[in-house]
């Protein structure tokens, strides 16, 4: 579940809470399939943040900066006592800075880590370094985060179930054979994982109950393509509206590459099919449900389809941000063969649609495989307004503008510190090497509070869309520092807000 509208989500099911489509586009695809590639390497920021604090460099639209406010206890959360069914936040008065709000408390996992695999980012593939994590709040006030133990050849899939103080309840074994690629929460605290198979190359959908005892299994299969691999592309699993949609990337029979978009009935188990072939090649994917509009948002960034026309892909390539494989963004170099030069971050629910965060290049588009000059060009984090219709609402925003500076894992969710009204995001990015910053900006993307360099307290993953909004308006996530690591940081952003706790 994602954003601000938790709460109507959970109201619209029965909880008490208070405060808080088409077919392929082209099934055949000239370019080489994700192989194609070579990469240059480079392994993922796997290090430990403790004791970074450069300044960077990143600078803003002109915005303003938040109140200096009252420190607070600088950071440390405090939440109510199950006997009173009440979760509260104490982490700062609503004026203290996000790095006052923010506090971490660590969970020791049954075994490390599984480590990333090399995948296409931005114009080459590139280690990730480990595998990736998941975050799902609970309407008990609670939290889940999925992940993946062992190596290639052994890996297992499991969650940790957090209490409402966000420390270890309960240790889940999910599958041995299978990696974790997507987590989500219905408001009764049954849950589903999206569950692969690297070995038969399978990918499921497995439904379990707050205690972790299995439910229904749905293999999620289509006729012409199947998810061999995710050395290209990433999976999605978001609950909404009685069901749970599957996002992730497959490979086609006749070797190339795209994505599916499938529902599963949260009660039944039974599938059906959005769409079987999506964008092509699929390099990045988010999907985004908003309980008021009913609505799932399945975004993606192409290296080709549909934004390519016909020709030379030497020459006519082209890249982009699309919603529903269809509904353009902004448009981004591309190759048709891995090259790419854009990636998706988060997305949050919006009062009026959705909101979009990605880094890409400000510079106009060019076509062809040799448009992308690094020398030239660089990533910036840019924020997108999306409409309840799916579209586009004007060009993006860039929240960075630094020549000298590639901008990356950049990541969002809905805000509503207590006392504030104001519909606010905190928007997060990777300043390379390895500085963190977190921001605050309103909903149309100026910000009410510069960035800030929040590495001394915490970081986050790569491509795994990690802010989340819990029922009380504070932001929990997770991460791992190295592949390998059995300590779990677990994040939270204090909003001020309370919220009453579910009972299962």
């Amino acid at each position: 579940m994602r954003g601000a509208p938790v709460l109507e989500l959970f109201l619209a099911l029965g909880l008490a809470a208070c405060s808080s489509h088409s077919a392929s586009d082209s099934a055949g695809v000239g370019g080489s399939s994700q192989g194609g590639a070579s990469g240059n390497g480079m392994s993922g920021s796997g290090s430990s943040v403790a004791g970074a604090n450069s300044a960077g460099t990143s600078s803003g639209n002109g915005g303003t900066s938040g109140g200096a406010g009252a420190a607070g206890t600088g950071g440390a959360v405090s939440v109510g006592g199950m006997s009173n069914g009440g979760m509260s936040s104490a982490g700062g008065a609503p004026g203290g800075s996000l790095l006052d709000r923010l506090s971490t408390v660590d969970v020791t996992t049954p075994a490390g880590v599984k480590a990333g695999v090399r995948n296409y980012r931005i114009w080459g593939s590139k280690m990730l370094a480990v595998a990736p994590v998941y975050t799902v709040p609970l309407a008990n006030c609670g939290g889940l985060v999925c992940f993946t133990t062992g190596t290639g050849a052994a890996p297992n899939a499991r969650a940790v179930r957090l209490d409402s103080k966000l420390q270890l309840a309960d240790t889940l074994d999910l599958g041995a054979g299978l990696e974790c690629r997507g987590l989500a929460a219905a408001p009764d605290g049954h849950f589903a994982a999206l569950l692969w198979s690297a070995a038969d190359k399978k990918i499921y959908v497995k439904g379990f109950d707050i205690a972790g005892k299995p439910g229904f299994s749905t293999e999620l299969t289509n006729s012409d393509n199947h998810p061999t691999d995710f050395g290209i592309g990433e999976a999605r699993l978001e609950f909404g509206g009685g069901k749970y949609g599957a996002y992730y990337h497959v490979h086609s029979d006749s070797g190339h590459e795209g994505d599916t978009l499938k529902f599963v009935d949260a009660a039944a188990g039974a599938e059906t099919t959005q769409w079987s072939w999506g964008c092509s090649h699929s390099m990045s994917d988010l999907l985004t449900f908003n309980p008021t509009a009913n609505s799932f948002l399945p975004t993606c960034v192409t290296d080709c389809y549909p934004g390519t026309g016909s020709g030379d892909f030497a020459l006519v390539s082209k890249g982009g941000v699309y919603t529903d494989n269809k509904r353009k963004v902004l448009d981004v170099d591309a190759g048709c063969n891995g090259s790419v030069a854009g990636e998706l971050g988060g997305a949050a629910v919006a009062s009026n649609g959705w909101k979009l965060v990605f880094n890409a290049h400000q510079n106009p588009v060019s076509l062809g495989q040799s448009s992308y000059m690094a020398t030239s060009m660089n990533q910036d984090i840019a924020f997108s307004s999306i409409g309840s219709d799916h579209s586009a609402s004007g060009a993006p925003v860039w929240l960075t503008n630094t020549p000298q500076l590639n901008e990356a894992d950049s990541a969002m969710a809905r805000w509503q510190p207590a006392g504030d009204a104001t519909e606010q995001y905190v928007v997060g990015w990777l300043e390379p090497p390895s500085t963190y910053k977190l921001s605050r900006v309103n909903a149309s993307g100026a910000f009410l509070e510069q960035p800030l360099d929040v590495s001394s307290k915490a970081r986050w993953g790569q491509r795994d869309d990690p802010f989340r909004t819990h029922v009380n308006g504070d932001i929990i996530w997770a991460w791992f520092d190295a592949a390998g690591a059995t300590k779990l940081h677990v994040a939270r952003l204090a909003s001020g807000g309370t919220a009453s706790c579910a009972a299962f």
